[in-house]
């Protein structure tokens, strides 16, 4: 059996965050099925959440449980042992305190894990698993007054509370009766005290074997019960483990397959993103060939439209260069023309005052 509490303890529990809603805790219990919850303040155990915290700090008092915080109604007392101590000692403390789960707690307060009576029933011994849940059903346990030492092996049974215990008032009637009987047989005359002798030992003996085989029957039928609470303990933690796993699975299940809708929308997305991006860049790639065939063919016109601008404006010239030479030769001629009738009227001017004079002469 191991006896280290780290090995039997239950590794990574769920915790809730003690600013967290009662609503949000019961929801988180409900969905991990468990009736306890470690409340935690960063990595540090503060407190414990119980279903019963929430029906009677909550529920009872008519309190909204979306406004109440956990820190509020957790339960503050904290019964906690070291990884490091032995399953004796997890035992002792909970039959002493009559708890069924105890958190396992580092040096610094730390949270590494949770030992429950589930654990102790499925890796411990049958014996000591017995006597714990004998001891935390009872009110008022033998194991309350230990305050030192090791679990105890063997436990005396003691008639009277065990029926008690177990709903057998009717045989502790019968007993009563019984001594009441052998009570009124002791209290006759005293003339009669031979023959009620003989009558106290014929009850005695029949009260000695009927005490017998009640305490053998009460001994098999305790021994039946713990058997059955060993198996449903057993059975519950079968039904627990089951249900993980399928949890698990069906976690698993539904993370792959949001993994795949969430890789199919991204290639989906990635696709789309693509044709998008080169129907842009092919939209983009012809508009450009546009702009720079109409650049192109604007700037042909407008060159063109120069050249022949330019040729205009050389013809122009030309032609202006031209009339203006032919202007300026018409002028150089009318002059020269000018110039020469006015030397011959000067000439012929001359020869007639020549001719005058020497007529006058």
């Amino acid at each position: 059996m191991p006896q280290n509490i780290r090995d039997v303890m239950t590794s990574n529990p769920c915790t809730i965050d003690a600013e967290k809603s009662v609503a949000y805790a019961a929801k988180m219990m409900l969905e991990e099925d468990v009736g306890l919850a470690p409340i935690v303040e960063g990595d540090k155990l503060i407190g414990m959440l119980t279903d019963r915290d929430i029906a009677m700090r909550v529920a009872a008092e008519g309190r909204n449980p979306d406004q109440v915080k956990v820190r509020d109604v957790a339960s503050k007392q904290l019964i906690t042992i070291d990884p490091r101590q032995d399953l004796d000692e997890a035992l002792r403390k909970m039959a002493l305190h009559q708890v069924r789960r105890l958190p396992v707690v580092e040096e610094d307060g730390r949270l590494i894990g949770v030992v429950a009576q589930a654990d102790i029933a499925r890796d411990g011994d049958d014996t000591q698993t017995g006597q714990l849940v004998e001891e935390i059903s009872k009110s008022g346990g033998r194991m309350s007054s230990i305050e030192e030492g090791q679990f105890p092996r063997q436990v005396e049974v003691v008639q009277p509370q065990v029926e008690t215990l177990m709903g057998q008032e009717p045989q502790v009637e019968e007993q009563q009766q019984e001594e009441e009987g052998i009570s009124k047989v002791q209290s006759s005359s005293r003339g009669r005290r031979k023959r009620a002798a003989g009558k106290r030992k014929t009850a005695a003996r029949k009260s000695t074997g009927t005490r017998k085989r009640k305490t053998a029957s009460r001994k098999r039928s305790t021994a039946k019960r713990t058997t059955a609470k060993r198996s449903t303990a057993k059975k519950r933690s079968t039904a627990k483990r089951k249900t993980t796993s399928r949890k698990r699975s069906t976690a698993k299940k539904r993370g792959t397959a949001k993994k795949r809708s969430t890789a199919k929308k991204r290639s989906t997305a990635k696709k789309r993103g693509t044709a998008k991006k080169r129907g842009t860049a092919k939209k983009r790639s012809t508009a450009k060939r546009k702009t720079t065939s109409r650049k192109r063919s604007t700037a042909k016109r407008k060159t063109t439209s120069r050249k022949r601008s330019t040729a205009k404006r050389s013809t122009a010239k030309r032609r202006s260069t031209a009339k203006k030479r032919g202007t300026a030769k018409k002028r150089t001629t009318a002059k020269r023309r000018s110039t020469a009738r006015r030397s011959t009227a000067t000439r012929k001017t001359g020869t007639r005052r020549r001719t005058t004079r020497r007529k006058t002469r």
